[in-house]
């Protein structure tokens, strides 16, 4: 592989992790940095008089070029361009440009985590330049983005895309298109230097879009970002990389970018992409590359199932390897969810469920397939693969000894609950101390991701990945609960398994999928009632005139039909109120999941979730309530009556539904307002 070497006595050995191998590069880089360029355009007339500014100019005039290059270089909104005045220097502005392919703003998402890193460093509440994992990020300007559009002839699509009529329709014809386009030879020489700096480390590039990551409008999960193992001759890393962008560009023109993009009226807007290209953060083992841990935090957890936590002491999701299991729901596999006031907490009760609820895969780099893979976690350790469970696990005593029972030899089974590391302070005020000091910055509750790699010595390096505003409900105002309620108007109950602060919502429809029907249908058939789903979100949901609760067993947004529906986000868009039911029979389990994509989207759009578990004596869930009522399905799809017994409507017009809940007292109940 080609990697660097350090010279130690008369051997050189390989620098095999992301932070001595971003240290060597970015001083090197640094050392290299030229700022001639032969395109003296307007752009870069800039740049070259704010070289002459920065090397020769008082601090005022400094201060006013960084004025003039964040209007250029980081976006237009004006809160985050007062950060980045606050935030940045001319030099900062100076090295980000060094660091560019093409020309352009950078893009929310390298922003925010350009922002959040100098935030921290200038911060005095911790050593922050001796915990964070420094970064040698490259951006490509989103100029690009056009050019690549103009270069391939696009331009007139695009601009029918734009029209109200061609919105949806010309967009999937331009989407096709972009996955097939070729780049124009300037911007391949940038992506060949770029690759060139890297190496074959493996690399992320991920959407740095112009409205992405912005006080309102997060666009999580909306467009793609992929891993690139980076292997292979350069033309081979090329053409990996190539292709990588061509599939970011093209999500823009995804059915959940679009409609996300309508709902929050920025159809209109000027929505350029523009990328952030990282290198993976982590370590080799043997062939495999990944960091120790990873996760996401929030500065204000609307999630809490007790009632001693505070909402503002912020919420992490834990995963061992790579983040991609933090931010995004994983079929048959949990996160570490952490209340940072009460760390040892558990969102569940007993061994059983701490066994159900654990992280059973790891998501990695394999350098010898070139790929992103997956692997059981039980099956690496199998290998031999060095992991430092006794640092993030517990072990199943229980389960070994029934191996044992059995007469098998008792192989350690651990589960990753990080409870080692969550005893330990200093590791969760650093956490906290992080999220408030953004938070403080922003003034704002943030959401951030990070990878965490441990050093010999025990101490931990943090790379902050992104950070963003928290699009938070919050507590609203104090809701009074009733305190007798009829069994025969009582729809269910719960103590806790809610998010979105207090709320009491009356509700117009019911859209109610039967877990036993459900289960019992063929893979196709739970897909068709995904996009059943969808039509009845676009025929009868509206949060103004009619809104409604939807309910369903499992995990709605399920890449696996087995474990819930699979809807997308915009199959859902209109309704109010979400839940999940647990049906044990099938299997089919919510996931609370405060801080994946899939969460973020129902908190900007403002859908309330819930989560019921019939079986638990803190839940009373009344699953035949609804026989009493006509179901209105047939009516309202009759093309679709084969599915009447799966997909069950039902209409509220004089007796009011209600759904109340309040954070504080953790109860939530869903009756008929007499």
């Amino acid at each position: 592989m080609f990697l660097h070497h350090r010279r130690v006595g008369e051997r050189f050995t390989p620098v095999a992790n992301s932070r001595d191998a971003t240290a060597l590069m970015t001083a090197m880089h640094r050392s290299s940095r030229t700022h001639g360029n032969r395109h003296l355009d307007h752009w870069h007339r800039l740049f070259l008089q704010a070289e002459e500014v920065a090397a020769h100019s008082e601090e005022s005039e400094q201060s006013e070029m960084v004025d003039h290059l964040c209007r250029h270089l980081i976006g237009r909104e004006e809160r985050i361009l007062s950060l980045a005045h606050d935030n940045f220097s001319l030099d900062d502005l100076l090295e980000i440009k060094s660091r560019m392919v093409g020309t352009g703003f950078i893009g929310g998402k390298a922003v925010g985590m350009l922002l959040a890193r100098n935030i921290l460093l200038r911060s005095t509440h911790h050593d922050w330049a001796a915990t964070l994992e420094e970064h040698d990020s490259f951006f490509v300007g989103s100029n690009v983005y056009y050019s690549y559009l103009v270069h391939n002839g696009w331009w007139r699509l695009l601009m029918q895309q734009k029209s109200k009529e061609g919105y949806f329709e010309t967009a999937e014809e331009l989407r096709q298109k972009m996955l097939t386009g070729q780049f124009p030879d300037l911007i391949r020489e940038g992506f060949i230097e770029l690759l060139e700096y890297y190496g074959q480390y493996p690399i992320i590039i991920r959407s740095s879009s112009l409205l992405e990551d912005s006080f309102g409008s997060a666009f999580a999960g909306k467009y793609d970002s992929f891993f690139c193992a980076n292997q292979g001759s350069l033309e081979e890393r090329l053409e990996a990389f190539e292709d990588a962008v061509r599939r970011i560009y093209a999500s823009t023109m995804s059915e959940d970018a679009l409609t996300y993009r309508l709902q929050r009226g920025l159809d209109h807007q000027d929505e350029q992409m523009g990328l952030l290209v990282q290198r993976v953060s982590g370590a080799y083992h043997r062939h495999y590359y990944f960091p120790d841990m990873a996760g996401v935090g929030v500065s204000y957890n609307t999630f809490v199932w007790d009632r001693g936590m505070d909402p503002k002491a912020g919420m992490l999701r834990l995963v061992l390897g790579l983040g991609t299991r933090a931010v995004d729901r994983v079929e048959g596999d949990y996160p570490r969810i952490v209340a940072l006031d009460a760390p040892k907490k558990q969102p569940y009760r007993g061994t059983e469920d701490a066994r159900r609820y654990a992280q059973r895969d790891l998501d990695l780099v394999n350098v010898e397939s070139n790929a992103l893979e997956t692997h059981s976690l039980f099956k690496l350790l199998e290998e031999g693969v060095e992991l430092d469970m006794v640092r993030f696990a517990v072990l199943d005593r229980e389960a070994m000894n029934r191996q044992a029972e059995r007469g098998r030899k008792p192989l350690q089974q651990w589960l990753p609950t990080f409870d080692p590391l969550l005893t330990q302070p200093h590791f969760t005020h650093c956490l906290q101390t992080m999220l408030k000091t953004l938070e403080e910055a922003y003034n704002y509750p943030v959401d951030v991701e990070f990878t965490i790699n441990f050093n010999r010595d025990e101490t931990f390096q943090l790379n902050l990945l992104q950070c963003r505003p928290l699009q938070t409900k919050g507590m609203r105002c104090k809701v009074q609960l009733p305190q007798k309620v009829e069994s025969e108007t009582l729809f269910f109950r719960s103590d806790g398994n809610f998010m979105g602060g207090n709320i009491l919502q009356p509700l117009r429809w019911l859209i109610w999928v039967d877990p036993e029907a459900y289960s019992r249908l063929s893979l196709n058939e739970k897909h068709e009632v995904a996009r059943i789903i969808g039509r009845l979100n676009r025929r009868i949901a509206d949060r103004e005139k009619s809104p409604t609760l939807l309910l369903g067993p499992g995990r709605w947004g399920t890449s696996t039909p087995s474990l819930g529906v699979p809807v997308t986000f915009a199959e859902i868009s209109n309704v109010s109120v979400i839940g999940e039911v647990a049906f044990s029979r099938g299997e089919l389990m919510p996931e609370l999941s405060y801080g994946s994509h899939f969460f973020q989207d129902l908190v900007e759009a403002d859908i309330f979730y819930l989560a019921l578990f019939p079986e638990s004596r803190h839940c009373t869930f009344n699953e035949q309530w609804g026989e009493k009522f006509r179901n209105s399905f047939e009516a309202l799809l009759p093309s679709c009556s084969a599915f009447k017994k799966v997909v069950r409507v039902f209409s509220f017009p004089q007796k009011e539904l209600v759904l109340a809940a309040d954070v504080v007292e953790q109860k939530l109940i869903c009756h008929i307002d007499k």
